[in-house]
């Protein structure tokens, strides 16, 4: 186990990296593991992909047959349908929508409660996105802002509500940003292309994510590589000061 070399009494943080597709994630991410590797424990997870759990493994293998059996469930077609601008109140949701949605939150609880643990043992986690407070927001709660139309669909919205109510909040959210027409342009130009009226759909929708009780470093990414790592490192040096001050130190705007 990776935590066995983290040093008693050193701090760990968990960090996440959010924004919509094209900002950078992945490369930031993946330079600040090589930065931080030769004198730290240092882990990544992807928190939009969170593993299946022993109670999840049956109905998360099942996953790409129900995509195949119902296409118009898909998550991300529900998604976009459900916030479409036509719409002028909030609709209900289909049911395989909220399980899925309300499986989403167990599994991330889940995953982050592994994460906390490890900081708390002085390792630092790199998170690949992460759950913001503000319902309908990429990777957060989906279900709590939605007109929930009979009992089973108002226990399935209390459960994903709960769940991330216990989800951990990071020592650290560096908020990545970039223009539309950027991240356009990056998303064109990069191996694995995502349609362009979803690139469009998840930066509208990550233009103003909250997080409750963590520190929120903003950065605009459509600068230097070399720049915007240098901002990201300082950021994170601070997140891992051994002072005692509390873990969570407010908003930065």
């Amino acid at each position: 186990m990776s935590g066995t070399r983290a040093v008693v009494g050193r701090r760990g943080a968990l960090i996440a990296f959010v924004g919509s597709e094209a900002t950078g994630k992945s490369t930031i991410i993946e330079a600040v593991h090589r930065s931080l590797s030769g004198d730290r424990v240092v882990q990544r997870i992807h928190t939009g992909k969170p593993p299946a759990t022993a109670l999840t493994f049956v109905p998360h293998s099942l996953l790409p047959t129900l995509r195949g059996l119902f296409p118009g469930q898909r998550f991300t077609h529900v998604e976009r349908e459900l916030k479409a601008p036509e719409r002028t109140s909030p609709g209900t949701f289909p049911l395989l929508f909220g399980f899925r949605a309300a499986m989403l939150a167990y599994e991330r609880r889940a995953l982050l409660a592994r994460a906390a643990r490890s900081a708390a043992r002085g390792e630092v986690v790199l998170c690949d996105r992460y759950p913001s407070s503000r319902s309908g927001a990429p990777d957060s709660p989906q279900l709590t802002h939605l007109r929930a139309a009979d009992p089973v669909r108002r226990r399935i919205a209390a459960l994903e509500a709960r769940w991330y109510r216990d989800v951990p909040a990071p020592d650290l959210v560096v908020a990545l940003t970039a223009p539309l027409h950027v991240t356009l342009a990056r998303n064109a130009s990069r191996g694995k292309v995502e349609p362009e009226e979803h690139v469009r759909f998840r930066h509208s929708l990550s233009a103003n994510l909250e997080f409750d009780d963590a520190r929120v470093v903003r950065l605009d990414t459509d600068r230097p590589l070399e720049t915007v790592l240098e901002d990201v490192d300082r950021s994170i040096a601070a997140a891992l000061e051994p002072t005692g001050a509390p873990r969570h130190v407010g908003t930065e705007r």
